[in-house]
């Protein structure tokens, strides 16, 4: 019995010291990391570029070459499409006949007058009909009228031909209403003859026949106004 009691005293205070141990123990004890959460990822953002609104633009030089315009329009009379008459010698018939003289191919061509006016004032007529009939109706498919003045006082004042196609009627005739302006450069001229011929073709533009020209049938003549 005497044994026992100090095995229990050493054993109650080896309890007792370990129960007063605990607490340091826990001091000196290496601490567990208390757990954090995770952030949570956030979106990313893509910022847009910021404008420099005092930005000064460069400009770009462009490279061209320009094209010369002329300021002028070109004022050259169109050529002629149409063949130029062959120049024959002067009619003898006399000028103030309305009727010329019959050709081969031509049964008679016909005017309406003898005179055509330009120009302002009270001068008559303005144009004069020009009717030609054809003896080959079937293969005469359409007739050209060709004209040109000549100065009379001064007979090396010649123009140019122009053309101009005739009208066609029934049996086989064609005519023409003809005025100053269907003469080229009327205006250079004061008391003209007017030069003219007729020449038939077939559809496929084949002379078929003409008239000779005729010289002094028909008068282009510039009108003077009366001075008040």
């Amino acid at each position: 019995m005497k044994r026992l009691f100090p095995i229990l005293f050493v054993a109650a205070f080896l309890m007792n010291g370990c129960a007063g141990l605990a607490p340091i123990l826990e001091m000196i004890a290496t601490p567990t990391p208390i757990p954090q959460d995770s952030p949570t990822p956030q979106p990313t953002v893509t910022l847009f570029p910021t404008a420099d609104l005092f930005a000064t633009l460069t400009p770009t030089p462009v490279t061209f070459t320009p094209t010369a315009t002329p300021l002028v329009p070109d004022q050259t009379e169109a050529a002629t499409p149409f063949p130029t008459p062959t120049f024959k010698p002067p009619s003898t018939v006399a000028g103030d006949s309305f009727f010329t003289p019959v050709n081969k191919g031509f049964l008679t061509i016909l005017l309406s007058g003898g005179a055509v006016y330009w120009n302002s004032g009270p001068c008559s007529p303005r144009s004069i009909k020009i009717t030609a009939f054809v003896s080959d109706i079937i293969h005469t498919d359409y007739v050209l009228l060709f004209m040109r003045p000549r100065e009379k006082s001064d007979t090396m004042l010649l123009g140019d031909w122009s053309s101009v196609e005739m009208i066609p009627g029934t049996n086989g005739n064609f005519t023409y209403e003809v005025g100053a302006r269907n003469i080229r450069k009327y205006y250079w001229f004061i008391q003209a003859w007017v030069e003219y011929q007729l020449v038939a073709y077939d559809k496929d533009g084949v002379e078929l026949f003409r008239s000779q020209v005729y010289d002094k049938t028909l008068s282009l003549i510039m009108c003077r106004p009366i001075n008040p």
